[in-house]
């Protein structure tokens, strides 16, 4: 039985990454066009998107109720953050009920930019940052190796900020994160089931987080509120309407 033979993904350059050139009789060899495609997909794989919302896009983020006008203004928003990136001033700071579309549109963000700019982005859910740092209070140097990826990402999407309680050590940690994004320039996308103004008792962003984090946070992103129901629920309470005879 004959071999099989593999024919190359990119007939450029034979998958090496390198194309070989020439001109007016002289060659030489440049990075073929597929090696920045090769490096995109890279740059997904490590940016640490959950399984579950890799299918994350803008073109699927649904307007879903038309009565609630925040949900198309924060998509426009969010597209305006993308097309304008790297020249944006600012971050963001989506803020809305559980359920609304805030993980959705941060990571449908994040893969935009790095499928279509390139940028270096990392996703961090808040609650798991905090355990992993409640790990590190034995460990010498340990904070600075978890916090140093963090901080050098061009991109951050943190996650859930203000979920569980958190120490009054672990909240310096968190400032330390997001100081030291803030003071390198660097973008950072948030999102929150809290808001600025608590209602029936409800915490505050600040309460949850502290207010030298909620000071810094007005300084470095722009607020984008979602205050739509939970559209887990009515996609849910929609598929039982309809399978009832």
């Amino acid at each position: 039985m004959a071999d099989k033979v593999f024919e190359p993904a990119c007939s450029r350059c034979n998958d090496t990454g390198w194309e070989l050139m020439e001109t007016e009789g002289r060659e030489f060899v440049r990075r073929c066009e597929c090696a920045e495609g090769h490096r995109r997909e890279r740059l997904l794989e490590k940016a640490g998107v959950p399984g579950r919302y890799r299918h994350c896009t803008l073109e699927g983020f649904q307007v879903w109720n038309p009565d609630d006008p925040t949900l198309a203004r924060a998509l426009r928003g969010i597209q305006e953050f993308v097309d304008l990136w790297p020249e944006s001033d600012k971050g963001l700071l989506l803020m809305g009920p559980v359920g609304t579309g805030k993980t959705h549109l941060a990571v449908a963000t994040l893969q935009e930019l790095i499928t279509g700019k390139g940028v270096q982005a990392r996703f961090q859910d808040f609650t798991s940052l905090v355990l992993e740092i409640q790990m590190t209070f034995d460990t010498p140097g340990a904070q600075r190796e978890l916090m140093r990826p963090l901080i050098s990402a061009d991109l951050l999407v943190l996650d859930e900020l203000g979920a569980g309680k958190v120490t009054p050590w672990v909240m310096d940690l968190l400032y330390y994160l997001v100081n030291s994004r803030y003071v390198e320039g660097r973008k950072t996308i948030f999102t929150t089931n809290y808001s600025d103004f608590g209602t029936g008792g409800q915490e505050t962003l600040t309460d949850r987080v502290s207010a030298r984090i909620r000071s810094r946070l007005y300084e470095m992103c722009r607020r984008i509120e979602l205050r739509g129901s939970d559209y887990r629920k009515q996609r849910l309470a929609d598929h039982s309407e309809r399978r009832t005879p």
